[in-house]
């Protein structure tokens, strides 16, 4: 049965090809943005770490993503956290989210005061020095490495071209910063900001001082770093719907593919069904074949769409500045729906092969 099943797929390789694209396609659907989904979010909360303060401290209602509130907070905030007990630095931080140099997604930018920023996070410049203009901004090495960057090329920001007047490690926070009163400038809003960092004298009190916080100022958004970074998955509400309809869609494409390309099979085979079954063969055999045959073909298609979704994957972090983390449990996942999605597919034009009357079928034209 082996030998006729690789006779049937190597006998018809434009409709094994079609098929094997169908599930592919499928496994890359499920590989590529779940790892993108991973991936981002993975990446963010290790910036976010990497700010080393211990708390966040906001007005509500800011957003990022809306420019009538993304510089909403006073700075003034800023010398009534310094004076709270167990407080060590503060540093005020405006941000502000634009298009991504690819098209694909948001890049954020920090506005920051370089000295308090630094101080806090333990940046330092690699290469080059620190914006000393409105016009100049600095990127992490990664950033830097990955859109080849270099000191003294111009880098969009806002729409307008900037400069870049320095290379910083290590990655914290947004790739890409410039001076807080730039930031200011640049929206209309003078001793404004996103947040407030504040490091804690003694890590381990962080609690204790997020407490004092809310006590001596009220009203405002008091937040754990470790939670910020740990609360973007939630942040998005639809992620779980994206990912569920992702899956959705993946076992749909590959079961119509499958389906279509084992019915049309069956039409072109009807003769030779006719055969086995006058020689004998059982409608158990007859199903068992055609769904064999619907697996290797899943089998080979799962392989492609691994390694289509492994070069997908390069290009996406080769050409963008997006961060991909693979999960053996999704590829094992989007594994299983292929084949589940070839076995299928393929019930229905089996239970149809297996029903053929054996005289019709021999004279099929």
């Amino acid at each position: 049965m082996d030998s006729l099943i690789v006779s049937n797929i190597r006998q018809r390789p434009t409709r094994t090809l079609v098929s094997v694209v169908g599930v592919a396609l499928g496994v890359v659907l499920i590989v590529v943005n779940t790892s993108l989904v991973r991936g981002m979010l993975n990446d963010r909360m290790q910036r976010e770490r990497g700010i080393g303060a211990e708390i966040q401290f906001s007005r509500r209602g800011s957003s990022v993503l809306s420019p009538s509130s993304v510089l909403s907070l006073d700075v003034r905030y800023a010398d009534r956290l310094s004076r709270i007990e167990g407080v060590k630095a503060v540093s005020p931080v405006g941000r502000y989210a634009q298009r991504g140099p690819s098209g694909l997604g948001v890049e954020q930018i920090d506005g920051i005061d370089f000295d308090s920023y630094s101080a806090i996070s333990g940046l330092q410049m690699v290469e080059g020095r620190v914006f000393q203009s409105h016009d100049e901004v600095i990127v992490d090495d990664f950033k830097a490495a990955q859109d080849k960057l270099r000191v003294g090329d111009p880098i969009q920001v806002f729409g307008q071209m900037k400069t870049v007047a320095g290379i910083y490690s290590p990655a914290s926070g947004p790739r890409i910063k410039m001076s807080l009163e730039a930031l200011q400038e640049a929206q209309a809003a003078p001793g404004k900001c996103t947040f407030i960092m504040v490091q804690c004298i003694r890590p381990e009190d962080q609690e204790a001082v997020r407490d004092r916080i809310n006590e001596d100022l009220p009203g405002n958004i008091v937040l754990l770093t470790s939670d910020v970074a740990t609360g973007f998955g939630r942040a998005f509400p639809g992620l779980d719907g994206f990912i569920n309809s992702v899956l959705t869609l993946s076992i749909i494409v590959s079961t119509l593919v499958i389906l279509l390309a084992m019915y049309t099979t069956i039409t072109e085979r009807t003769r030779e069904i006719g055969i086995l079954k006058s020689l004998g063969a059982s409608k158990r055999y007859i199903i068992s074949v055609i769904e064999r045959e619907a697996l290797a073909i899943s089998a080979i298609g799962v392989v492609f769409g691994v390694l289509a979704a492994v070069g997908v994957s390069w290009g996406i972090e080769r050409w963008t500045t997006l961060q991909l983390e693979f999960d053996w449990k999704w590829i094992a996942i989007a594994a299983l729906v292929g084949l589940g999605a070839g076995a299928l597919g393929a019930i229905y034009p089996a239970i149809r092969a297996a029903n053929q009357d054996p005289v019709k079928a021999l004279s099929y034209e």
